[in-house]
């Protein structure tokens, strides 16, 4: 089952404008809150687009003098042929946002920011420290005309320190943050990380943003929020400091392998059909891995019942715990002798059942066609004005009073400026014809 937005929309909207009008009606749990948008790229969008999911009102910033990288190309795919409101990666991580067009050199762009602050509960951006200060657009001088605003800046190593003016994107924040270096096999050199990275560090930031709203909402004051995009990612290694700081030294890098537990790989399984050929039984039959897990002797025991290995049972290297993790290379090929020549899928059904963790690595498209996504809602489709239909996900939370939802896909560069002047702001024609002839508006 899908959901079609956009343009003749299955669920009655006729593209950009009309879902913004749904959006003004929805009552997801930010509903009623306005946030500005200077984000640009991958990770700042995609953390402002989570709260814009959940109801707030994104206004984006946008300028035809520094267009954002992501509408001429992707971090993923490289450069795209097609025009700005084509980009594939822009459309994707800019749902239910409005743009406005400004260039924030002019004086006239700067008042217009400064008038929407007053209506404003946040602000957020991803630049380096200091850009829009020295706009004149930071958190101190949008605070003069109100206070109460929650404003949050998400650079690569935040807005302190000797290192703050460091540029960064996905493989820098993940470097830096030292889980490149623990990711890989043992023998390996480290992992350059991706877009995955970016999204985490959106969503800490989105998760700040909340955090300061509650806050604003205890107390009545607003603040300043300081993200590091490195610092969200390390936050998942926290073992690795107590590491260094109990041990004097840091850890090894280990693959699939896990400090304490044997077995605890990924085995390969039955040879998988040719990466297009989806089963027509959309159980994920393509995958030829299966992860497995053991965390005590009882699920050792169920995994040795399970897979007829009842020999390894009274193997005197695997009798414990801490004997099994001592000969996890002998183990693993031992496991996978069996595992080859069975379903992956099948076979996690099977170990599951037993009580043993388990489960199939499965293809991006496996995860689309199956029963459990598709009860869940399945993908959306959405129509960006000058492109054609697409599926993305939807958002991954079901709030039973207050639902995330998609309302309208991703504008086009400018296509709501007269909308947020006018209706948002209440400038007449004559002044939005000055702002026009300044070049305030390209």
């Amino acid at each position: 089952m899908t959901t079609n937005i956009g343009t003749n929309g299955a669920n009655g909207t006729n593209g950009h404008g009309d879902g913004l009008l749904a959006a003004a009606q929805r009552s997801g749990p930010l509903s009623g809150k306005r946030i500005i948008d200077f984000t640009w790229a991958w990770a700042g969008p995609y953390g402002a687009m989570q709260l814009a999911l959940l109801g707030a009102e994104l206004i984006k910033v946008e300028s035809a003098t520094r267009i954002d990288h992501s509408r001429q190309r992707s971090l993923a795919m490289g450069s795209f042929a097609g025009g700005v409101n084509q980009a594939p990666m822009f459309n994707e991580v800019n749902i239910n946002k409005h743009s406005i067009q400004l260039n924030l050199k002019t004086e006239g762009a700067k008042q217009v920011i400064r008038d929407l602050a007053q209506t404003a509960d946040g602000a957020i951006d991803n630049f380096r420290p200091g850009t829009l200060q020295k706009l004149g657009l930071g958190y101190e001088d949008l605070s003069l005309v109100n206070p109460d605003i929650v404003m949050i800046s998400a650079s690569a190593l935040g807005g302190t320190g000797p290192e703050r003016n460091y540029t960064g994107y996905a493989p820098t924040f993940a470097a830096l943050s030292g889980l490149s270096y623990l990711s890989g096999e043992p023998e390996e050199p480290p992992v350059m990380m991706g877009g995955s990275i970016d999204l985490r560090a959106g969503t800490a930031a989105a998760l700040a943003m909340l955090a300061g709203f509650h806050y604003r909402e205890r107390t009545g004051r607003g603040q300043f929020i300081d993200a590091s995009s490195s610092e969200a990612i390390g936050m998942h290694i926290a073992e690795e400091f107590l590491h260094v700081d109990m041990l004097g030294r840091d850890g090894d890098r280990l693959g699939n392998g896990h400090r304490a537990y044997a077995p605890h790989d990924v085995f390969r399984c039955a040879s998988m059909r040719a990466p297009n050929a989806y089963s027509d039984d959309h159980k994920g039959a393509r995958s030829g891995w299966i992860a497995i897990a053991c965390r005590s002797d009882a699920e050792w025991e169920a995994l040795c019942s399970a897979s007829g290995l009842d020999h390894l049972r009274s193997d005197a290297r695997f009798r414990t715990g801490l004997k099994r993790w001592k000969h996890r290379a002998e183990l693993k090929p031992m496991i996978e002798a069996w595992t080859s020549e069975q379903s992956a899928v099948e076979t996690a059904d099977m170990l599951r059942t037993a009580g043993v963790p388990a489960a199939a690595s499965v293809w991006g498209s496996d995860i689309h066609h199956s029963e459990n996504f598709q009860a869940r809602g399945g993908a959306v489709s959405v129509r960006p004005p000058e492109t054609h239909l697409r599926q993305v996900l939807p958002p991954p939370w079901k709030l039973s009073e207050t639902p995330a939802e998609i309302v309208s896909p991703a504008p086009r560069m400018g296509e709501d400026t007269t909308y947020v002047l006018s209706r948002m702001l209440g400038y007449d024609e004559a002044r939005i014809d000055a702002l026009a002839r300044e070049g305030a508006l390209e």
